[in-house]
Order: structure tokens, then sequence, then C-alpha cells
């Protein structure tokens, strides 16, 4: 951002942090949300009695929801901002966050696993979109320290979804309250959250992956489909490998949180001072021998730390497959990473359910065994973020 000294500047850099901040808050609000979800995944599986073939089509039900809601609300937030788009999507997503976990019978849990997909992806799209604009108007690296919220959120959904199953009210209304706080909280961030002219006289937000971004896309899901996996399956993985209670389980994905959310503040100055691609590389090695840890492991803290290793490798890749998907030559800045981002989300979304098949043909241990190998590959592949620094 350009030195500027007048007043009315001044007061502008000061809404453009308070914005930083209430995008911030948005940000962990729906990491806190998933992080309650994956807490939640064994207990609704139990309680509804379907055996992990039909709850790989609750997630995939939750994952078309997602995906048909993200291109409609690319072009939703360049016609109408991505502040308004942004509080309705949060708005709704704090309302499905607490029919999910409550609804009882087999069809109202897939209608409602739709519309939280739908209300989850339109969330993703919106809120990043805002966060691109926000880090432009600052002029300063700023993406790791939004999707650090995130992971924090995710930190707190998991512990307090452990503590609301371990207290008995794992089967609805713990979430439901999690829903109205998440409401009230989002309600007293708005006001701040920073509004930006529309962009569909300039192009969408929205934008498919081709050329250098289908590259960077493809990598950005494969770093995805990990965390996506973590989010739906380790607490299942916990209790088959470890024998841990449905309770004590939330805490392998605790563990990746406070890692990665850890490692995502500090990741800008990293990047600084052991450069981009390095980074890249530990981190796409870390993840692979992470999930090999917690796969292999059968004692309960040591797949713990498997967990936070992945959170640690995994924490900078995308915000560095982001920030070299805004100098893709030929592609503005905004269209760059929502070409990257949606591809990217693609496998936080799809990974789950199609998991979820192979392990219906041999065992959550072998579907997330052979995801492991996405650490390989995108340590391999390291070299693109060089290419486009």
């Amino acid at each position: 951002m350009n030195p500027i000294s007048t007043t009315s500047a001044t007061t502008s850099a000061r809404s453009i942090e308070a914005g930083r901040w209430a995008i911030s808050t948005v940000f962990l609000l729906n990491g806190a949300g998933i992080g309650l979800w994956a807490a939640h995944v064994p207990v609704v599986q139990e309680r509804m009695g379907i055996d992990t073939s039909t709850l790989s089509m609750v997630l995939l039900t939750i994952a078309a929801g997602a995906l048909m809601a993200m291109p409609l609300m690319g072009g939703l937030t360049s016609r109408f901002g991505t502040r308004r788009m942004t509080l309705l999507s949060g708005f709704a997503f704090a309302l499905m966050l607490g029919l999910i976990m409550k609804v009882d019978g087999l069809a109202p849990l897939f209608v409602t696993a739709f519309l939280f997909g739908i209300s989850n992806g339109a969330l993703d799209v919106a809120m990043n979109a805002n966060a691109s604009e926000v880090e432009t108007a600052r002029g300063l690296p700023t993406m790791s320290s939004f999707h650090g919220f995130f992971s924090l959120g995710g930190l707190f959904g998991a512990a307090l979804g452990g503590l609301i199953i371990g207290q008995g009210w794992g089967h609805g209304q713990g979430a439901m309250a999690m829903g109205v706080l998440t409401t009230a909280v989002l309600a007293v961030a708005a006001p701040r959250v920073l509004a930006f002219a529309p962009t569909h006289a300039h192009g969408s937000h929205f934008s498919l992956p081709r050329g250098a971004a289908l590259g960077l896309g493809l990598l950005a899901l494969l770093c995805f489909a990990v965390e996506g996996a973590l989010v739906d399956w380790s607490g299942l993985l916990m209790q088959e490998r470890t024998g841990a209670a449905p309770a004590t389980a939330a805490l392998g994905f605790s563990a990746f949180s406070i890692a990665m959310a850890a490692c995502r503040f500090a990741g800008d100055r990293m990047i600084v001072r052991f450069g981009a691609l390095r980074v890249m590389v530990v981190g796409g090695i870390a993840m692979f021998a992470g999930l090999a840890t917690a796969v292999l492991s059968t004692h309960f803290l040591l797949s713990a730390c498997g967990f936070a290793l992945i959170g640690l490798g995994a924490a900078n890749v995308v915000p560095l497959l982001f920030g070299a998907a805004s100098r893709i030559p030929g592609m503005s800045a905004g269209a760059g990473v929502a070409a990257v981002a949606t591809l990217g989300y693609g496998g936080l979304l799809l990974a789950p359910p199609v998991l979820g098949w192979i392990a219906t043909q041999s065992s959550i241990m072998m579907a997330l065994g052979v995801l492991s190998l996405s650490g390989l590959v995108i340590a391999m592949s390291a070299g693109v973020v060089k290419r486009h620094g």
C-alpha cells in the first residue's frame, strides 16, 4: 500500500485493520463449525445407526452442495460484493451447523447435509474473496494469518465438540447452542467487514483453472484433500486404531489444528527466512510422514503426534500456492486465487466421501495410507512456487 498522509487515509487505514480482524473472525467461526462437525461425525453415525457406506453418501451430499454453490457464489460476489455475500452465507452456515447434528431420520439428514454443504461452500468462496481484497488493501502478506484463524477455530470447535460429547450433549443440544453463539458473534463482527466495490464490470472472483492455475490448483487439491480427510475421518481412525472413546478421539483433530494454526501464524516469517521452495518441500515431506505415522500407530499419543506433524507440514502450503496464483502472468490476482481456491476446496470436500468409498472396499487405514502419498507429490512439485515467486 502506498504511503498516504491525509486524515482520510488514516481513517481508511484504521478501517482496513478493523476489516482485517472482522474477516479473521469469520474465518475463526467457520473453522470452529467444521471442527465441531468433525468431533460429531462418529456420534451422528452411531445415533443414526448408519454404516460407513451410508456415512460416505452423507459426506458426498455435503460435498455436492458445496461444489454446486461455489461457482454461483463466485458470480454473486462479483455482482453484489464480497461483504454482503460473506454475511449472508455466514448466517446460513450458523443455522445449518445446529441443524445437521440435531435432525432425526435418514431423509432429513441428507437434506440438511446438502444445505450445510451449500452454506459452507458459499462461505468459503465469499470470505476468501473478501480476505484477498483486504490483503490487497493492506499491501502486506496476510492470507496465512486468515487461514491461521480458520485452523484456530478448528481447534476450538473440535475441543468444544469433545467436551459437548463427553457431557452427553452430543445429540444436537450443544450444536444448536454453538449455532446461536456463531450467529451472535457474526452479528457483532458484521459492521466491520469491509465492503468493496462489486467487480462485475471487471470480471468475476470465480474462474475455471487453466494453464499455470490448473497445476497450482491440483497441488492445492491434494493439500486440501488431506485436511478434508482429517475433518471427517480422523476420529474414526483414532477409534479404530487406538481404541479411543469418541470424546478422546476428537483430540487427534485438535492436535492437527493446534500445529497448523501455530505454524500459519509464523508462516510469513518462515518464508522470509528459509524461502518458499524449502518451506514447500519440508511441508510436503512432513505431511507424508505425519499421515503415515497416524495410520500405522496403535498408540494414542504417537498417533496424535502424527496428526500434529501433518498440521505443521500443511500449514503454509496453501498460502504459498495462493500467493503464486496471484502472480500468474496474464491473469489478475483475484482470478488466479479464485481458480486455485475452487479446485483446492473441491479436494477438501470430495476427498472424505471418496476415501469413505475406498474404506468400504478395504479399510480406513488403507484409504488414508494412500492419501499420504499426496505429501510426496507436493514436495516433488515445490518448484512451482519458485516459478511464480
